[in-house]
């Protein structure tokens, strides 16, 4: 930064896998700011009343929709799926896996997995890549089989146009 426009705080995040502060020395005008005084910053799971409150919400919806067995069956489905998908395109996706909901394939590489994410996003599918050339799927807990049926058909256009 240039001394017109030196910042008294940057803060990042969550993209960056870790968080951190930087301060300048403006810092020291705040009396008790949350270097000097414990648990001024939290954690988004920092574990406060109102986080503890949230997740047992949480929870009782998990355990009455039954989103886990859910989870189960729905990855189960979402595999099946991509491992047809796989057999329908051999020499393009490959090594087709997951466990629950967490799914991945292959394609041949990495910018071939960029121009399918691309593909995908025209067709309002939101998608990430993962690895060299994976692409991954780590959808909500309460995706219908409508959901990844519909997804499946965007794959196969996206494929086709590849």
């Amino acid at each position: 930064f240039s001394n017109e426009a030196r910042p008294d705080i940057i803060s990042f995040g969550k993209k960056t896998q870790c968080c951190g502060i930087f301060a300048g020395g403006r810092l020291d005008e705040v009396e008790n700011h949350v270097f000097k005084e414990s648990s001024r910053i939290n954690s988004t799971w920092g574990g406060n009343l109102v986080d503890m409150v949230r997740f047992t919400l949480y929870l009782e919806v998990i355990e009455q929709e039954k989103l886990v067995q859910k989870a189960a069956e729905n990855g189960e489905h979402l595999l099946s799926e991509l491992k047809k998908l796989e057999a329908d395109h051999q020499g393009l996706v490959s090594n087709a896996r997951g466990r629950g909901l967490f799914c991945a394939y292959d394609l041949l590489s990495g910018e071939q997995r960029d121009t399918m994410t691309k593909l995908l996003q025209e067709d309002g599918a939101i998608v990430l890549g993962c690895g060299y050339k994976s692409i991954r799927f780590r959808p909500h807990l309460n995706i219908t089989r409508e959901e990844i049926d519909l997804g499946i058909s965007l794959m196969r256009k996206a494929l086709a146009r590849l």
